[in-house]
């Protein structure tokens, strides 16, 4: 619920983030924990920033925006249920 609320209030500088998004990054290697993504507490959101916040600087855009493009990846790959 925090992670909503300060992408709200500095979309520039956070991202939601979501059982899709952390499922792309442990999909792709980004991270080596968790990679359900059903169990998420603020170790997975500080690293889900590190990552995010990397690629919005690489590709100049918000943080906000590459959580969204990452969530609709995510809808487009996916091919089983999101919860079991």
């Amino acid at each position: 619920m925090a992670s909503a609320f300060l992408t709200l209030v500095d979309p520039e500088r956070y991202g939601v983030i979501d059982i899709r998004v952390w499922q792309l990054l442990a999909l792709y290697q980004e991270v080596d924990y968790d990679p359900d993504g059903r169990a998420l507490q603020v170790l997975h959101w500080l690293d889900y920033l590190d990552k995010i916040r990397l690629w919005a600087g690489e590709f100049n855009v918000s943080v906000r925006t590459i959580e969204r493009t990452l969530f609709q990846h995510h809808r487009e790959i996916q091919t089983e249920r999101l919860y079991p």
